[in-house]
């Protein structure tokens, strides 16, 4: 029973302690694995052929620079395709916050990082995202 509390004790005081996110943890590889809280693929709601989302990777650079590409599947009269959307932009990260600036088309998305998950927020859609 004493080795069982001592071992419950140095896990509570080890790898579960709380801190503040560094720019290191968010720098990395990150997969797409919810779009507004449901798994992938997501089908993207819209009028024409069906689009899923089937992968998306977002590569965070620590030049304050990202790369996102998503792997899109095509569905329209029985044919189904895939495509591939590049999109790169800047990020500023503070604290538990990151703000990204799509290249693109001007957007920007907000997000927090807790451990490695990381929620962002773009024209009213939310993304989670895990660390490789």
């Amino acid at each position: 029973m004493k080795k069982l509390l001592i071992l419950l004790a140095s896990l509570g005081c080890s790898s579960y302690t709380l801190t503040t996110p560094t720019e290191e943890a968010l720098t990395g590889k990150w997969n797409l694995t919810a779009v507004n809280g449901t798994s992938l693929p997501y089908t993207v709601p819209q009028i024409g052929p069906k689009q899923e989302v089937i992968e998306d990777v977002l590569t965070i650079a620590t030049s304050k620079t990202f790369t996102e590409v998503t792997t899109i599947r095509i569905t329209q009269n029985g044919q189904v395709t895939t495509k591939t959307v590049t999109d790169t932009g800047t990020y500023e990260f503070n604290s538990y916050a990151v703000t990204f600036h799509f290249q693109t088309d001007g957007s920007f998305g907000s997000g927090t990082l807790t451990g490695r998950t990381m929620t962002i927020t773009a024209s009213g859609v939310s993304f989670t995202y895990r660390k490789q």
